[in-house]
């Protein structure tokens, strides 16, 4: 009988040594990205004021513009009296089916008499709560002049100036998040079964060599797709890979959108 020892020794060897690449940390490159958001006006009309430039810090809340509302104030004034109107109707129209109520129940009126002041009640229910939701719309289309920053981040581009006129949806200012970037990178399937939502990752970037800024991975592609064209080599473009989203700190503002990067991600 033949001794194969050797044999398995080699074997168990190699198994070994891939394994370890397997274990490894994951290398990628990438680009640096922002996560900007455009706030687009919900309304058309003059812009009357900016309330940043760009450069400005804001938080979620903080107002950037405001849309002029002048002749949609006429209106709500115009909707108030209407809902004024219905209200006093209404009131008169409660006591008349109040008092037709008390008078059939003695006796002193009929049926009808009290059906009709009921439904003449109901109808003038019906106008106020119309002219209430008039008022309401009128107040919403004001609201909506005034437009906010939905995120807190940095006011990057402020579209336009006080005075021009804009239309619904278009877009007042981006406001981006420069103290958190993100780089997508794309790892192989074999590669895949080795990351982890929450996973940490080191980031680097040529602009400094001597540190590493640290991530998170939060989004892991549940799909494959081939390769982006802006990988190198014609072989690697042909790929099919899984993207991996990394979110990097960036508290001092060091890291820029658009610079090419470097990703470790250990196991």
């Amino acid at each position: 009988m033949r001794n194969h020892t050797p044999i398995i020794a080699l074997l168990c060897l190699g198994l070994a040594s891939c394994g370890g690449r397997d274990s490894g940390p994951i290398r990628a490159s990438g680009t640096i990205e922002a996560v900007s958001v455009d706030v687009a006006a919900k309304t058309g009309g003059q812009i009357v004021r900016y309330a940043v430039e760009e450069g400005s810090e804001v938080r979620a809340g903080d107002p950037l513009a405001e849309i002029d509302h002048s002749t949609l104030d006429l209106q709500l004034r115009q909707a108030g009296a209407g809902v004024e109107l219905a209200r006093a109707q209404l009131d008169n129209d409660r006591a008349d089916s109040r008092r037709a109520e008390t008078l059939f129940a003695s006796g002193s009126a009929t049926a009808k008499q009290r059906d009709d002041a009921l439904a003449r009640l109901r109808a003038s229910q019906a106008r106020f709560n119309q002219a209430r939701a008039a008022a309401d719309l009128v107040r919403k289309q004001i609201a909506d002049c005034r437009v906010a920053s939905p995120t807190a981040g940095t006011v990057t581009t402020r579209a336009y100036e006080p005075g021009e006129t804009v239309g619904p949806g278009a877009t007042l200012a981006t406001v981006t998040r420069l103290d958190r970037m993100e780089l997508v990178i794309y790892v192989t399937a074999l590669e895949l079964a080795r990351v982890k939502l929450g996973q940490q990752a080191a980031v680097s970037v040529d602009a400094f060599r001597d540190r590493t800024f640290p991530g998170t991975v939060v989004r892991i592609s549940p799909q494959a797709e081939f390769t982006p064209k802006n990988v190198q080599t014609r072989e690697d473009r042909v790929k099919q890979v899984f993207g991996v989203k990394i979110a990097v700190d960036n508290p001092g503002r060091e890291l820029k959108p658009g610079l090419p990067a470097d990703a470790v991600i250990r196991p």
